[in-house]
């Protein structure tokens, strides 16, 4: 193997490993909040983003154009106020959509949370 090849061989190893470490960077990066996610941190607080989370899940078809429109409603300053995930919940079930919440029961005990379950076993 002459030096020009070796040397050839090099540098497309190493544009290679180039491109696998601004590949790994950019995935890394943070991706950029979709415009009506920003609008609606805003007005969203306590369980609020679960809710939401689950119904985009559970109702994908709806959750994007309804959650736009409530995006829209703040965004005119027709909406203000804080929205809790209770107010959100209630909203959804009156529009007839039924989103359903992972439901964990936790006890405090000695300082401590633990769930139903355990407290139960005696642990």
């Amino acid at each position: 193997m002459s030096d020009s090849e070796l040397e050839r061989i090099k540098r497309q190893r190493l544009a290679e490993m180039q491109r696998v470490l601004d590949a790994r960077k950019q995935a890394s990066q943070p991706k950029p909040i979709p415009s009506t996610e920003r609008i609606l941190q805003r007005v969203f607080v306590g369980r609020a983003w679960e809710v939401y989370e689950a119904t985009k899940q559970q109702y994908a078809s709806i959750a994007g154009r309804l959650f736009q429109e409530l995006a829209q409603l703040v965004e005119t300053g027709q909406l203000t106020g804080q929205i809790t995930g209770e107010q959100l919940y209630g909203l959804l079930r009156q529009i007839g959509l039924d989103v359903r919440l992972d439901t964990k029961i936790q006890v405090l005990d000695h300082g401590k949370l633990k769930s139903l379950g355990d407290k139960f076993r005696g642990g």
